[in-house]
């Protein structure tokens, strides 16, 4: 049988390897939000086009356009992707939706997305990682015509459904 000293000193290690397991956490947390990020904005240049935009896009220059990060590793992503096609659908003025290709090492394939009316694109330089400090698949980032940032939403929410 053990005696209650060693118990102790174990429970004392228990506690210093929780308090340096939740100290190390809290650095990670502090480092990883203490960088500057910029605020993100929908300049297409900065990406590679794999799919371009519907004709009539430009006809369209007054809409908002919604971009979605999608991974073709993830099938949920993708499945927002087609949800939100279908919910925009029969809007008399839909928004022009786009998807960003992100975290793909090699140039993507976007064939699987269907036809997008403001195109596909790959992130090949990880501006939506590194320079915008995103990291949520499925999120639909709102940009005016300008391209400035209205507002994003997570996976699986009609971007502008608080707006309704």
């Amino acid at each position: 049988m053990t005696d209650s000293g060693s118990i102790q000193r174990l429970n004392q290690l228990a506690l210093v390897l929780a308090v340096l397991l939740l100290a190390s956490l809290g650095a990670w947390w502090w480092r990883e939000h203490a960088k500057l990020r910029a605020t993100p904005r929908w300049e297409p240049t900065r990406f590679a086009q794999l799919a371009a935009p519907r004709a009539s896009a430009s006809a369209d220059a007054d809409a908002e356009r919604w971009v979605v990060a999608v991974n073709l590793d993830c099938p949920h992503c993708q499945a927002h992707l087609a949800w939100l096609r279908e919910r925009i659908a029969s809007r008399a003025t839909p928004p022009l939706l786009g998807a960003l290709l992100v975290d793909q090492p090699t140039r993507p394939d976007p064939s699987t997305l269907g036809t997008l009316s403001a195109g596909a694109y790959w992130d090949s330089a990880q501006v939506w990682r590194e320079v915008w400090g995103r990291g949520m698949y499925g999120e639909t980032m709102r940009f005016d015509a300008h391209g400035q940032l209205i507002g994003a939403s997570p996976g699986g929410m009609v971007p502008d459904s608080l707006t309704l």
